[in-house]
């Protein structure tokens, strides 16, 4: 009772400090009105077939009801420069007539060439040679899949991330051509300390949130005519998780053995920032929101 009572003294600290941060916060739009990006891009990654949807939604589903998950990748257009935000699973697995993944209650992904990233960013005129920034939600291979197409481009991750999925020579698991290879040596990366303005402008934002991992992060994206659109990695799976505060059980599996405290303050958080700029959350694994997706080349702005 003690522990519950706590968590939430210390969710309302937070919410109460991040709000008065916003404010005044580190970012253009302090001392500016924020520019805009120019296009939003959604890339269809695919999905993953889970056996068991009470482990992400917390028994709000009888037991062994099966549920698909989506896996995003997006692009953003910022002037003449390019950035994705997550790369979704590796492409390697439309090669795989019956995906990745295998366990009846684990995720098993699967995609078609279609749904592989080239022709996706071909259908939208570019190549992965002409992405500036790659921001990465966090290290798992649902979202840092196809990191190693962009040799080109700076990966934007939480030095805290960084140094998690580095130690040891650690890589986290994958298909073949996924493992150790998610962030080479020769790679370039930019280890962000907390929240970072991409474009210095104010019109996409990273925030870190921690919770589903030690670096987790989501994009803020400010878009002319969309408005504001908060992209939410693994900081929240499913809608009616962040809708209820009702921790996923996969999150039993999080690395930083905290995941009682740290996914309900990520939680704040995220809802923080809906509150203060009225931003649209944009749930990455949700299926119902995949549904209602427009996916590239047609684009928000």
């Amino acid at each position: 009772m003690k522990r519950s009572s706590g968590l939430v003294l210390a969710a309302a600290a937070l919410a109460a400090a991040l709000a008065a941060s916003y404010v005044s916060g580190p970012i253009a739009a302090q001392t500016r009105e924020p520019g805009y990006a120019d296009r939003l891009y959604v890339i269809d990654g695919g999905l993953g077939h889970a056996g068991d949807a009470g482990a992400w939604m917390n028994m709000m589903v009888p037991p062994g009801t099966a549920v698909d998950i989506s896996a995003y990748a997006h692009v953003i257009r910022h002037g003449n420069d390019w950035m994705m935000f997550d790369t979704s699973t590796n492409d390697i697995i439309a090669t795989m007539p019956n995906g990745f993944g295998g366990a009846a209650n684990a995720i098993r992904w699967t995609k078609t060439q279609a749904q592989t990233l080239p022709p996706q960013l071909k259908a939208i005129g570019i190549t992965a040679d002409d992405v500036r920034y790659v921001g990465v939600s966090h290290n798992h291979p649902d979202h840092t899949g196809n990191i190693s197409l962009f040799k080109k481009s700076t990966v934007l991750i939480q030095r805290r991330e960084y140094e998690f999925i580095t130690r040891n020579g650690g890589a986290p698991q994958g298909p073949p051509t996924l493992q150790g290879a998610i962030f080479s040596r020769n790679h370039p990366v930019s280890q962000l300390d907390g929240d970072y303005d991409v474009f210095g402008d104010g019109s996409v934002i990273l925030f870190y949130t921690g919770g589903h991992t030690p670096g987790s992060q989501v994009a803020l994206v400010r878009l002319r005519n969309t408005g504001y659109v908060l992209l939410s990695g693994d900081a929240v799976h499913f809608r009616s998780n962040f809708d209820t505060r009702r921790i996923p059980r996969i999150q039993a599996a999080n690395e930083e053995n905290r995941w009682l405290e740290t996914v309900p303050l990520a939680f704040e958080r995220v809802a923080a920032l809906l509150q203060f700029y009225k931003a649209q959350l944009w749930v990455h694994h949700d299926i119902e929101d995949y549904k209602n997706r427009k996916f590239a080349p047609q684009f928000y702005d």
